[in-house]
């Protein structure tokens, strides 16, 4: 858990831009292009609440982790490692200002920290304090210039901030250090779809090979990006993985998806049908099944449909 944990604007404003750089070819040996090969300093001994929390943590008791590595910190105000770990569960609790505390107090505790620092500010990027989110990063990757994390996390601001060309730069740099991240492959894969430019796919490959076999939102997540990319074969691999593991509305839908862009049209439709039978209160496949049925001129079907999405999200 200690590791970052990437956040990914999923719903970017798009743009237009030039490709990316080649992400192959001579070595790059500038200092920032190096793994930084200082040793972290060690972390205080594990805390009896330390060890409360991680395991609530991993059984997803955020709340039962929150208090126990509350207090944690306030036996230890020293621990940077339970701010870190505070703080990431902060953010699964949706308390922003909580986590943004925890990774100050992190900070405190050791400035320059590498995770903190990371954390620190892809979560500002993500609260829109973009100028602040730069700042932290930049001046981390100081003292940790290899740092892929903080690479990641600066790549993200200068993306949020609009500024394309520089984003990749980072994103390339941060590949150079850390190649078989799935999130941070699929973090960058989301932005060049984003942004219309080309070379998403070789990255979700690499996230799909890499992430876990039991991380289900995830694959799903890569099967979209996929379909956004105009792969259509390897969404429909991936979701086939996901369904796999578990047959839902979602999954379902995104895979229906793939099959029209296949033109697949009875595959398609099945994969509607089955996501509702899955889950009917999947909104989105109401919607995308009757724009099936319309089309294949079966509009009383098509009409009930649309009436079932819009019982479903009054406000689609």
């Amino acid at each position: 858990m200690r590791a970052l944990s990437a956040v990914v604007v999923l719903a970017l404003v798009s743009c237009g831009g030039k490709g990316p750089p080649a992400q192959t070819g001579g070595t790059d040996t500038s200092a920032s292009a190096l793994p930084d090969k200082t040793p972290p300093p060690p972390p205080p001994a594990s805390s009896p609440e330390v060890t409360a929390g991680l395991k609530a943590f991993d059984a997803g008791n955020y709340a039962d982790a929150r208090a126990s590595f509350e207090a944690a910190v306030k036996k230890n105000p020293s621990d940077y490692g339970a701010f870190v770990d505070l703080g990431q569960t902060c953010e699964k609790l949706s308390d922003v200002p909580g986590a943004e505390a925890a990774y100050k107090g992190a900070l405190a505790a050791q400035p320059d920290l590498e995770p903190a620092a990371a954390e620190l500010s892809t979560l500002y990027s993500g609260d829109g304090k973009v100028d602040d989110a730069m700042a932290i990063a930049r001046s981390a990757l100081k003292a940790h210039p290899g740092s892929g994390p903080l690479h990641a996390a600066l790549a993200i601001a200068l993306a949020t901030h609009g500024d394309q060309d520089p984003a990749i730069q980072e994103f390339d740099s941060a590949l150079k250090a850390t190649p078989t991240d799935p999130m941070l492959q699929y973090t960058f894969a989301s932005y060049l779809n984003q942004w219309h430019v080309r070379g998403a796919v070789p990255h979700l490959d690499v996230a799909l090979g890499s992430v876990k076999a039991d991380d289900y939102a995830m694959i799903v997540s890569i099967g979209h990006e996929y379909r956004m990319a105009g792969e259509f074969g390897g969404c429909t691999k991936a979701l086939d993985r996901a369904i796999g593991m578990k047959d839902g509305g979602e999954a379902r839908t995104e895979r229906a998806l793939c099959k029209m862009g296949n033109k697949d049209d009875a595959g398609a439709m099945t994969d509607l049908q089955g996501a509702i039978s899955a889950e009917a209160g999947y909104a989105p496949a109401h919607y995308y099944l009757a724009g099936r049925l319309a089309s294949a001129k079966r509009y009383k079907e098509a009409a009930a449909e649309y009436q079932k999405y819009l019982d479903l999200a009054p406000n689609g």
